[in-house]
C-alpha cells in the first residue's frame, strides 16, 4: 500500500512570501522488504465510517523495476489515481510518479508528474479558467518518496528514532521538502475483523525558516499522516489515516474484506 495524501500544498506560502524552505537532511531507505507482485483492494472511509471510495492497487515487477498503480474510485464520481515507477536494488529509488485528483471530493483538481532522471516536474493549473500545462526543472533527490511512502515506512530502519525522506509538491511552483517518519508505539488493530498487532508511524512535514513561522499563524500547518504496519519480521500495511488534501478531513484507508 503506497498512498500518501498530498500534504505539502502549504508550500504556496513559500512562493507567496518569496522565501526558501530549509530542508533537513533526508536519507536513503535501504530495502529490507521488497515490493512483490500484487493486486489488492482497499476501502476509503470518512471520520464517521461512511464509505467514500473503493480502491485497487497493482504492482508489476520487472527485475528490480516496479510499476505500481493505486486508484480510488469515489462513489460521487471523483478519482484519485497515482502511478509510480521505482527500483528496489539495495536502496529504493523513485523514477517517476504521476498523481491525479479530480471530481467533487477535491476542492482543487491536481495532475502532477515528477520525472527524477530528467529532473522535470510537469503539472496542470487553471489560468483564466483554462487548463494550462507547465514544466519546471527541479533538483529532485534520489530519496524522493512520492508514490511509495507506506512502502518506505514498512522498511523503517530497525532501532531508529526517525527517518527523513524527500517529497515534491506543487502549489504555485514545485518545491521539495523533508518529511520525518517517527515510531509512535504499538497497539492491536482490527482493520477487517482479524486483530493484528501493528506499529504506528507519524509522518510530519518539517517546516523551517519563515514558512515554519508563518504556517501556524495562517492556520496552514499541514496535518500529520498516521500509518500502521504489522509488528512482524516482514511488516505489511494495515491502515492509513490523514487528509487527502490540505485542510481536508481525516480519511482512513484499510484493506477490503473478501
Amino acid at each position: 500500500m503506497r498512498i500518501l495524501p498530498p500534504i505539502c500544498r502549504f508550500l504556496a506560502l513559500a512562493a507567496l512570501f518569496s522565501v526558501l524552505v530549509a530542508i533537513a537532511r533526508a536519507e536513503d531507505v535501504a530495502v529490507r522488504r521488497k515490493q512483490e507482485p500484487m493486486h489488492k483492494s482497499f476501502l476509503l472511509r470518512d471520520p464517521s465510517g461512511k464509505l467514500l471510495a473503493h480502491a485497487e492497487e497493482t504492482a508489476v515487477i520487472k527485475g528490480d523495476l516496479v510499476e505500481s498503480r493505486l486508484t480510488f474510485h469515489f462513489l460521487d464520481g471523483s478519482l484519485d489515481d497515482e502511478q509510480a515507477v521505482f527500483t528496489q536494488s539495495g536502496m529504493f529509488r523513485l523514477i517517476s510518479d504521476h498523481h491525479v485528483q479530480k471530481g467533487p471530493a477535491f476542492p482543487t483538481p491536481m495532475d502532477i508528474v515528477a520525472d527524477v532522471p530528467s529532473k522535470k516536474v510537469v503539472w496542470h493549473e487553471k489560468h483564466f479558467g483554462k487548463d494550462r500545462i507547465r514544466t519546471a526543472t527541479v533538483d529532485l533527490p534520489g530519496d524522493l518518496a512520492n508514490g511509495i511512502m507506506p512502502l518506505l515506512v514498512e522498511n523503517f530502519p530497525p532501532g531508529a528514532s526517525v527517518m527523513r525522506v524527500s517529497w515534491v509538491a506543487v502549489a504555485i511552483r514545485p518545491m521539495v521538502v523533508s518529511i520525518s517518519v517517527r515510531p509512535h508505539g504499538t497497539a492491536e488493530q482490527d482493520p477487517n475483523g482479524t486483530p493484528v498487532r501493528a506499529n504506528e508511524f507519524v509522518l510530519h512535514p518539517e517546516l523551517h525558516g519563515m514558512v515554519g513561522f508563518l504556517a501556524p499563524l495562517l492556520a496552514k500547518e499541514p496535518a500529520d499522516i498516521h500509518v500502521w504496519v504489522t509488528d512482524e519480521k516482514i511488516p505489511s500495511f494495515v491502515r492509513l489515516a490523514g487528509p487527502f488534501y490540505q485542510g481536508g478531513p481525516v480519511w482512513t484507508v484499510e484493506p477490503a474484506t473478501h
